[in-house]
């Protein structure tokens, strides 16, 4: 429901306040449109204009410091499971979730309280490393305590993931907080100092012995039925195939706002993208079937995950083409958000030409905060690829990693916006 991104009234700022096309508190009538835009008391605007103003509301705070009392929450803890192989030498340990209990959280103003029925649990903001969401289950790690998953089953999770970190950034102030995940980092910390030239080398990983080079008919095959039913189910229009490579590495870049959006690249290139897929999704045995088969390998995003750093080198030193989502995850509203410093490195590092990709309209065929698809039109436009001299990760400067990131950041917003 839209309610689970718009969870407080745009006008009050009251949480739970939508019953009957109306605020609860005061009354503000509201319509969704379509997916994207949503009219409160007759005005109609984008839904990230309504999300802003969410956003710019203030934590409410009792006289004991309480901030938010949830309702029912399900606790799960990571454990290792198995070793993942996939072609290309793909080598990384698959993670799952184990149920622990299931109680409420209380959110104050210096740590946030588990209450179960066999576990409590109190985590101090200065032990949280990492704040990020997957569906409705917002992931807290910490160094000692290890990973938490809160799944949150009778309201919206990700409210809980901003006033989390919201109540974060509050508890470090002065502090200014650039990122949340894969790891917590201050802006004061993000000042790299190069390392002198002597000790620089450049990026490589070890190749394995199981990897194939060219993949198995039945997945060309596999890739052709796929195309087809896409084809046929969805309006998909695509532009610029012509710029993507007929051989050798590159890394494809593109905004992502559907869960579809990997699917959708995989299939109309000449050449199969290769693409990251959260840990969580590798649980379903059939799902990870697919995946392996679809040249997918497992990512932790609520941490550094090496294996995955070293996963995606890998398939570019054997000349394949990485899928890359800069933002590291699907956005909540139809707008781009901050470009991950470590997939800008990686970029950086490598020296391989970067294919930057718009995709406009699926935010309407299937937006984050829900699971039904709409038949809606959606255009995929591939611009031309961009070359940027390669740099060891021990030289890179801010100024560098900030040249790239704002470079791709205009060019895939120009071309989501490009209509031909």
């Amino acid at each position: 429901m839209i309610t689970d991104l718009i969870y407080r009234c745009p006008v009050c700022g009251i949480f739970d306040w939508f019953s009957n096309g109306r605020c609860t508190g005061c009354g503000t009538a509201a319509k969704l449109l379509s997916r994207s835009r949503l009219s409160i008391n007759g005005k109609a605007e984008h839904v990230s204009y309504w999300y802003a103003r969410v956003l710019n509301f203030p934590l409410p705070r009792a006289l004991d410091g309480t901030v938010l009392n949830s309702r029912r929450v399900r606790l799960f803890k990571e454990t290792a499971k198995e070793i993942f192989k996939g072609p290309a030498g793909i080598i990384a340990t698959r993670f799952d979730r184990r149920a622990m209990d299931e109680g409420t959280l209380l959110l104050k103003k210096k740590q946030f309280v588990f209450s179960g029925g066999k576990i409590k649990e109190n985590i101090l903001f200065k032990s949280i490393r990492a704040v990020t969401i997957e569906s409705n289950t917002v992931i807290i790690a910490c160094p000692v305590q290890g990973v938490f998953f809160f799944d949150f089953l009778e309201e919206s999770g990700k409210k809980w993931e901003d006033c989390i970190q919201k109540a974060v950034s509050e508890y470090h102030a002065p502090e200014r907080i650039i990122e949340f995940c894969p790891r917590i980092k201050f802006a004061s910390n993000s000042r790299l100092k190069p390392m002198p030239a002597a000790t620089l080398r450049p990026v490589r990983v070890p190749e394995h012995q199981w990897y194939k080079k060219e993949p198995k008919i039945f997945i060309a095959i596999l890739r052709v039925v796929l195309k087809l039913i896409i084809t046929s189910v969805f309006r998909i229009r695509v532009t610029g195939l012509d710029h993507v490579p007929a051989e050798g590495p590159a890394i494809l870049v593109a905004n992502h706002a559907s869960f579809l959006d990997s699917v959708i690249l995989s299939v109309y290139p000449r050449r199969h993208i290769w693409f990251m897929a959260k840990n969580s999704q590798y649980s379903n045995p059939l799902m990870r079937w697919f995946l392996k088969l679809a040249r997918s390998f497992p990512v932790r995003r609520y941490t550094t995950d090496v294996q995955a750093v070293r996963n995606a080198l890998r398939i570019l030193q054997n000349k394949h083409i990485m899928g890359v989502f800069p933002e590291g995850e699907r956005n909540w509203d139809d707008k781009l958000m901050k470009f991950k410093q470590g997939t800008m490195r990686l970029i950086l590092a490598s020296g391989h030409p970067v294919i930057p990709v718009g995709i406009r309209g699926a935010y309407e065929l299937m937006p984050r905060w829900t699971s039904r698809i709409k038949r809606v039109p959606v255009t995929i436009n591939f611009g031309a690829p961009i070359c940027f001299d390669p740099v060891p990760i021990q030289a890179h400067s801010p100024e560098q990693i900030r040249f790239v990131t704002e470079t791709l950041r205009q060019r895939i917003e120009k071309l989501m916006k490009r209509e031909n």
